[in-house]
């Protein structure tokens, strides 16, 4: 585990309430620890991009947080809102209850993909698009249309979970994912969140995911771990 340079993996969270000192404290513990991203609620992107500016620590937020439920229409406002203070990740929740509409959600997607790559970032790449399936909720079929589905759709990211229900991200359905990944051939990625809260759980993860969504209390964490171990 020493060797495993996984913090750079990381997307410093805190999507809980909070107030600005927290948030302030948030982006330089970030930029310290030298993680992806921090992740927050969208009310807090300007004031993150002002901080964040100078450094490659990126501003990610949620879109459609948690439930995913709303139309493409109103998702591709919020993130247009997100990108024009700032935001250079987006994690948008697809309506995973109804996960078998396969092809409304592929339409949906590549409508989402199509208008927010035509923004970039800081670092002045794409805009960082993530999808966050809730695959706890998902079966081991439901999984795999997810994951075909942001495949075809030109997303960057499929995202196990908002961490905001019971069953976060299992090893199982991550593989699930990596291995329609590798047949399709595609440059999809992997965020696993919800639920990582140990080192063994992030040793175990680490070779099929891309990028970890982790609270900055259980980040700070398992720092404090690796320096005991």
């Amino acid at each position: 585990m020493h060797n495993i340079n996984w913090i750079t993996k990381v997307d410093y969270t805190l999507l809980e309430d909070c107030n600005e000192k927290d948030i302030h404290k948030l982006c330089i513990k970030a930029i310290d620890l030298k993680v992806k991203s921090i992740c927050v609620y969208p009310k807090w992107v300007k004031f993150c991009a002002e901080i964040l500016k100078d450094s490659e620590v990126l501003v990610c937020t949620v879109i459609d947080f948690p439930d995913g439920q709303n139309s493409i229409e109103l998702k591709i406002i919020e993130s247009k809102t997100a990108i024009s203070e700032g935001a250079d990740e987006l994690d948008l929740v697809l309506n995973y209850k109804k996960i078998n509409e396969t092809e409304k959600h592929l339409r949906d997607l590549v409508k989402w993909s199509d208008f927010t790559h035509n923004y970039k970032n800081k670092l002045g790449e794409n805009i960082g698009l993530k999808v966050i399936v809730e695959s706890g909720l998902l079966s081991i079929k439901e999984t795999e249309v997810a994951t075909r589905i942001c495949i075809q759709s030109g997303v960057d990211f499929i995202k196990t979970s908002t961490g905001k229900v019971a069953i976060g991200a299992e090893i199982e359905k991550v593989k699930v994912m990596r291995l329609e990944i590798e047949k399709a051939k595609s440059n999809l990625q992997i965020k696993a969140s919800g639920g990582i809260r140990s080192l063994e759980q992030v040793e175990l993860f680490y070779p099929f995911v891309n990028r970890f969504g982790m609270g900055f209390k259980t980040v700070d964490n398992l720092i404090e771990d690796s320096k005991d171990a």
